[in-house]
């Protein structure tokens, strides 16, 4: 352990296999674990001996799910929540919250609660389902996709500030639901798209990524990694594909500078460089199957979900350095992992 001092202020280094943690930079993952119930169906799910048959496999008569953090390193492991029914943790930009869904299919509620897991409060409280939500960039509300029980319509836009005031939208188009309403680089205002933008894009393209700065999105359309810039495509009423384009089958998300995207190929997790709304490189950075992939706080690591190397059943979290492509496996436990965020 080294004491570092830096412009007057002391940095905690710790070094943890040859990798250096400055405490503070390095943040914090926040993810839900889950493990099966000390009872009979609990035990048969972990052995994989459930009757063939069986009548119902609602998941909540096996397992429990419940939100953690811990360390980059694997330290500091603390378990928030205990009603076995929380998972989708997301840290606010300024890691002073977590937001998190609570609840069995077709009950869904959203929770917000510090970062030590205290003052646990219901924004949103039973609905049939969630199916995203983001956080402001200023930490003091979330946009949320929340699917009511009708036949018609079933998605809308709500904002949820953090002490429970919501405003509510009705796109006027369905696929404006799925990710096209966001919030403004600043945080301050949640902005709808013009219908020419997706009149210009191609057919189905939904749940897109936007960057950081808001200036760009990315999305999947005919089995590859594609770039839009909203604003010129609105004026132009144009847009097509430049043939650079990578193979995808799911976008993760934007690093935090905006400049490169983590993005799945048949299940690997690999990244992309974009400059000036090109493709300057692409990489498969994991060559192996993983879930979850969310950058570290400096966009120079990335975490994600992935089976056990010791070929234990259990999934566990990883790190890779997406300079050298070095894998380090974190943990090694008696339950998996799910739904990771690095901030």
């Amino acid at each position: 352990m080294l004491i570092k001092c830096v412009i007057g202020v002391f940095v905690l280094v710790f070094t943890v296999g040859g990798d250096v943690f400055a405490e503070g930079s390095a943040g914090k993952f926040v993810f839900a674990i889950r493990e099966p119930f000390q009872h009979e169906d609990g035990f048969r799910a972990a052995t994989q001996m459930l009757e063939r048959g069986r009548g119902t496999t609602e998941w909540w008569e096996f397992y429990q799910y419940n939100i953690c953090t811990m360390n980059p390193d694997g330290t500091d492991f603390r378990r928030l929540t205990d009603d076995g029914l929380s998972r989708n943790p997301r840290w606010s930009p300024d890691r002073e919250r977590i937001a998190y869904l609570s609840g069995v299919d077709g009950a869904k509620s959203l929770y917000v609660m510090w970062a030590d897991g205290t003052e646990k409060k219901r924004l949103i409280k039973r609905h049939y389902g969630i199916q995203d939500f983001w956080w402001s960039p200023l930490s003091h509300a979330l946009l949320v996709v929340v699917e009511i029980d009708r036949p018609k319509d079933p998605l809308e836009n709500w904002m949820v500030t953090v002490d429970g005031k919501i405003k509510r939208w009705r796109p006027q188009t369905q696929q404006w639901s799925e990710g096209w309403l966001h919030w403004d680089a600043k945080g301050e205002t949640v902005k709808e798209p013009k219908r020419r933008l997706l009149e210009a894009l191609p057919k189905g393209a939904t749940w897109p990524e936007w960057s950081p700065d808001r200036r760009w999105i990315a999305f999947t359309t005919d089995g590859v990694l594609a770039l839009a810039e909203p604003e010129v495509v609105n004026m132009t009423r144009k847009w097509f594909l430049k043939h650079d384009e990578p193979p995808c089958h799911k976008v993760e998300e934007w690093s935090p500078d905006g400049k490169q995207l983590l993005f799945y190929v048949s299940g690997d997790i690999c990244v992309a460089t974009v400059e000036q709304g090109r493709f300057k490189n692409y990489l498969n950075l994991s060559l192996y199957k993983g879930r979850n992939a969310t950058w570290s706080p400096d966009g120079s690591q990335v975490a994600f979900i992935g089976a056990n190397l010791d070929g234990r059943r259990t999934s566990e979290i990883f790190t890779l350095d997406v300079e050298t492509a070095k894998m380090r496996q974190i943990t090694s436990t008696a339950y998996d992992y799910f739904d990771l965020h690095w901030r």
